[in-house]
């Protein structure tokens, strides 16, 4: 399927892909220079991440548009660090737009993160992931970053359902437009278009969108975990990302977490093991 396969010291545990924001607005760590953010990626690595998932535009609720041109001054330099540096390291980029995923896949990507799941670019993006022969992660959204917080959008009568046949159907139209089913990964998008309650929903029922393909879980610092955490800043928000991480690893199903800090997640799921926590394997095709 990919080039890369779970660790086989950890072979049901889910796999750490670590966050890097090469942007001034990110939520959680927006403003790092090319420098500190190409530091922070060996960093991970270095720290135990699987995968890097760099990022040169802001999906935040209230979140605009980059231009082309400006997203890929922001990613293209620290993509192409990382590979001369790390020639193996797994790398997705996470973008909406066909022009910066061609871009990046062209600089050494192997992964296209669209966290629209192709609703931006009117399925190009999926074509440029089908001509390069690379994985694509489909995350659930609805609306914009702009207006996805709007009831309009937030309204569901079961959130799981709805997100997992919504979710079903993008990756209908990826297969359809040249994107092979086995290189495919499912995102339900917590945050994007979602209440609290909505997020803590599809947390309990991860697994549930296994039948779809391997899944990729982004919970970290986000809003609805000052449910647990109280009103704390984003980076306050780890402890209860790190009870969120336990959960789902014992309930099982999920293959990929999408985190910001890894060391201590790492140690973390070390300690769980070896405490005689269980993992429920996710897929890998």
């Amino acid at each position: 399927m990919f080039a890369f396969r779970p660790d086989p010291a950890r072979p049901h545990e889910p796999l750490l892909m670590g966050i890097v924001n090469a942007t001034p607005d990110s939520f959680s760590d927006g403003g790092a220079t090319t420098e500190q953010a190409i530091e922070r990626g060996l960093r991970l690595l270095d720290e135990g991440a699987d995968w890097l998932d760099l990022g040169g535009e802001s999906t935040r609720p209230g979140g605009g548009v980059v231009p082309v041109a400006e997203e890929l001054n922001r990613i293209l330099p620290v993509l192409t660090a990382w590979r001369r540096e790390r020639p193996e390291v797994v790398i997705s980029v996470d973008t909406r737009k066909a022009e910066v995923a061609r871009a990046a896949l062209a600089a050494g990507a192997t992964i296209i993160n669209d966290v629209s799941a192709l609703a931006y670019s009117r399925g190009e993006l999926a074509r440029a992931v089908a001509e390069a022969g690379a994985g694509l992660i489909l995350n659930h959204a609805r609306g914009t970053p702009a207006t996805m917080d709007e009831p309009r959008f937030t309204t569901y009568a079961d959130v799981v359902a709805e997100v997992k046949s919504e979710l079903r159907a993008a990756f209908d139209r990826a297969e359809a437009l040249g994107v092979a089913r086995t290189k495919l990964l499912a995102d339900p998008g917590l945050g994007f278009a979602k209440t609290p309650a909505d997020n803590w929903r599809l947390l309990r029922h991860a697994g549930a969108f296994a039948e779809l393909g391997p899944v990729v879980i982004g919970y970290s610092r986000k809003r609805f975990l000052q449910q647990v955490s109280g009103p704390v800043p984003p980076r306050e928000r780890e402890a209860a990302g790190l009870g969120v991480a336990l959960a789902l690893a014992q309930q099982g199903g999920v293959s990929v977490l999408r985190v910001h800090e890894v060391k201590g997640l790492r140690t973390a799921l070390a300690a769980y093991r070896e405490a005689g926590g269980g993992f429920g394997a996710g897929p890998w095709s």
